[in-house]
């Protein structure tokens, strides 16, 4: 593998785990350099195991940071729709997060999980009622919080 460099400060990157993930470290920073395959297997660890994990990238932009992998412009974007960005390689190589983003991205995939949870079980509850089946109120309380 080609050595990498930092696209924050231009420093070489290092051999290193990141979440659990082979990943490539800047020393001076603190950011690292995920492949798109370590970014999916982090996202997969903090998902269920049936959850859809729908489309990654909002509001795309190219940044004046070069990609680690191919020299190009970085380009950054919304994580999934969340109040996170995050910068990716623009032939889909990899992702580059700036310090402790990794944890971000844990956090919003069992953040997703949790929504999605709740929202199975509202639609399960509205299917109930529209059926004309009593749920009583503590029953409705655990589906809301995805309770059995």
């Amino acid at each position: 593998m080609p050595q990498l460099t930092c696209p924050v400060d231009q420093t070489q990157l290092v051999d290193s785990k990141t979440s659990g993930e082979e990943s490539s470290k800047c020393e001076q920073c603190d950011g690292v350099w995920l492949t798109t395959e370590a970014l999916e297997s982090l996202e997969d660890n903090a998902a269920s195991d049936d959850m859809v994990k729908g489309q990654r990238q909002y509001g795309k932009h190219e940044v004046d940071h070069l990609c680690p992998h191919c020299g190009e412009q970085l380009v950054r974007f919304r994580y999934r729709g969340y109040n996170l960005e995050i910068e990716a390689c623009p032939q889909d190589a990899g992702f580059w997060l700036d310090k402790s983003e990794d944890r971000e991205i844990r956090d919003v995939m069992k953040k997703r999980g949790s929504n999605l949870g709740r929202s199975a079980s509202a639609e399960k509850s509205w299917h109930q009622a529209r059926r004309g089946e009593k749920v009583g109120i503590f029953q409705r309380v655990k589906q809301i919080f995805g309770i059995n």
